[in-house]
């Protein structure tokens, strides 16, 4: 991996050389020798994030809301979309440049700036949006402090501690914080946004609803999971319930149609995201193939229930949520 800083619009490496780990361990900071941000901060916080699908910005979204529950003076800036492509394709590198350039969403391809609005649009902890040259140095998610790590096949990774706790843990959160802070997925939408989405919910469902999603942006995931039996005793427990859902194939005769005879499709109903993100975000559940779709939404009141095609879900676990791996294993 390579550690990467943005200094005077420039996307850096901090050492020629690959290292193991991005960020410091927590150690580092508990014994003093890596700085915080000092007690009852009060000056400016520019953040930008290095990853652009709708799950990358979603598991990084509930921290801009804790940093002003711990440090209600600090002052949030986020760059404007066009600062982003500034940094990314003037000042990037081969690498970050194609960060930037594609960014994907269930089985389609779009660009970073639409992710970025559905996922940021109307955040009220965003106290600026800023131009080139507005700071000498921005942080980023690269901005870390991981408490464990394990060896595994793919290098070394961090224990399964939310990628968001970790970015608050470099910037001065302490256990206690992680504990009592709330730093899950936040999504914020507007009052006509809200109303809108609450009629189409009335109009479908009423107040009880879920939501299914069988779906995944990865090539090698674009199918049917055979391990997608583990969600059946979920779905037992739910079943009968409305829902609004998204598939790759039809649902009809199939086990699903059991379950969950009152349905809905998204792709039926010409949703926006933003409207189908503000559904899902309310639904009383969450059922289905882990997506960014869901991950961006699990910060709420939904009981989330993901089926993993991945051995371990590591840094992009959201506290309250369940993982359901290919071997049956639970988390």
């Amino acid at each position: 991996m390579i550690q990467l800083v943005v200094q005077n619009d420039k996307i850096l490496a901090m050492s020629n050389e690959d290292i193991a780990y991005l960020g410091v361990h927590y150690d580092h900071i508990k014994n003093g020798t890596v700085e915080t941000l000092p007690e009852n901060y009060d000056g400016w916080f520019p953040f930008m994030p290095m990853c652009f699908s709708i799950g990358d910005l979603g598991i990084r979204s509930g921290i801009f809301e804790a940093l002003k529950t711990k440090y209600p003076n600090i002052k949030i800036a986020f760059p404007k979309t066009e600062t982003l492509e500034y940094i990314f394709r003037t000042n990037g590198n081969p690498y970050t440049k194609s960060v930037w350039d594609v960014s994907f969403r269930i089985n389609e391809l779009i660009t970073p700036e639409e992710n970025l609005k559905n996922v940021m649009m109307n955040n009220p902890h965003i106290d600026y949006y800023f131009d080139v040259g507005d700071f000498d140095m921005v942080y980023t998610d690269h901005d870390r402090s991981y408490t464990n790590l394990e060896i595994a096949d793919d290098g070394i990774r961090s224990i399964e501690e939310p990628l968001a706790e970790q970015i608050l843990r470099r910037f001065g959160f302490n256990d206690n914080d992680i504990k009592t802070i709330d730093s899950r997925p936040k999504l914020y939408f507007t009052e006509e946004e809200i109303e809108k989405g609450n009629s189409i919910i009335e109009k479908y469902t009423g107040k009880d609803y879920g939501c299914l999603l069988f779906s995944a942006r990865v090539e090698t995931y674009k199918h049917k999971w055979e391990t997608e039996h583990y969600l059946y005793e979920h779905a037992e427990r739910l079943k009968d319930t409305p829902v609004f859902f998204y598939s790759l194939w039809d649902l009809k005769d199939s086990v699903w149609d059991k379950y969950f005879p009152n349905r809905f499709d998204f792709k039926e109903l010409g949703l926006s995201i933003r409207e189908q993100l503000y559904i899902r975000q309310n639904s009383k559940f969450q059922l289905g193939y882990q997506s960014g779709m869901v991950d961006a939404t699990s910060g709420k009141n939904s009981e989330v229930i993901n089926l993993s095609p991945y051995p371990s879900i590591r840094e992009n676990r959201i506290k309250g949520a369940k993982y359901i791996f290919n071997d049956g294993r639970t988390l």
